[in-house]
């Protein structure tokens, strides 16, 4: 390191209804920047007046999708230099001197890569799909964009990515409801987009789709040596797969026989 001074930066988050979780995500990044975006959706609890308790901006904005509003929030940091960060998620305490080291450096790449520590029931998920979790959330926002999906948005990028050794921590799920809740609404979404981008999907393969989902996650990845809980996330994933092109293909066929019957 010389003696060059690192950027200033903001950090934004989306939230719906985060009120259980959104507080300690805040804190836990409040000594890293002063700028602080929160783009909400229409929450009905505390989440908005939590956030504004703590400092941040808050956007309130109807809801287009997470590509679409994770990029709005982007554009409202007043900082290039752009932490992303979901509710659920904290930054750990020595996460906050590895990040500021790193953005003194003259030679900064395009955005880092941070690991991402998954937790159920409190336990740190470490094997399986949840296990290996690496997530591009430390970007400069001149230098790339979100993509404008609805669900398994990305940021894209043309530059150099590295990796940082600043991890979140990643509390998504409450219970084993809730993870079900959440399959449910991203299998809808993420069928409606398979046919959107023009595929077809054959009889065979929601449970082709689903085997192969839960032989990664449970055998090929040891998501067995995660217990109960690596079960509950390999059996959760094989299901979101099998429903994902189940659900195409039901509406796959919905459109053919509304199309023969006109």
């Amino acid at each position: 390191m010389t003696g060059f001074e690192a950027p200033n930066i903001s950090i934004v988050l989306i939230a719906f209804n985060e009120e259980k979780q959104i507080g300690s995500g805040l804190r836990s990044i409040l000594s890293l920047s002063r700028d602080i975006v929160v783009v909400d959706s229409g929450s009905c609890d505390g989440t908005v007046s939590i956030a504004r308790n703590l400092g941040a901006r808050v956007f309130q904005r109807e809801w287009p999708g997470f590509g679409l509003q994770k990029q709005f929030a982007v554009e409202q940091a007043r900082h290039d230099w752009v932490l992303v960060m979901d509710a659920d998620e904290i930054l750990l305490p020595e996460s906050l001197s590895t990040i500021r080291k790193a953005l003194a450096d003259k030679s900064l790449p395009a955005g880092f890569r941070l690991p991402r520590r998954n937790y159920l029931h409190d336990k740190h998920i470490q094997f399986g799909d949840w296990g290996r979790d690496r997530v591009l959330r430390l970007v400069n926002r001149r230098q790339g964009h979100f993509t404008p999906d609805l669900v398994h948005e990305r940021w894209e990028t043309s530059g150099r990515v590295a990796d940082l050794n600043a991890p979140l921590a990643h509390y998504s799920f409450e219970n084993y409801k809730a993870m079900l809740a959440k399959l449910d609404h991203y299998s809808d979404l993420n069928a409606a987009r398979l046919l959107a981008c023009g595929r077809r999907v054959r009889a065979h393969e929601p449970l082709a789709h689903a085997a192969a989902a839960f032989l990664k996650g449970y055998v090929a990845r040891l998501g067995f040596l995660d217990g109960t809980e690596g079960a509950a996330i390999a059996l959760t994933s094989a299901l979101g797969s099998f429903m994902k092109y189940a659900k195409a293909l039901e509406m796959q066929n919905q459109q053919t026989d509304e199309r023969a019957a006109r």
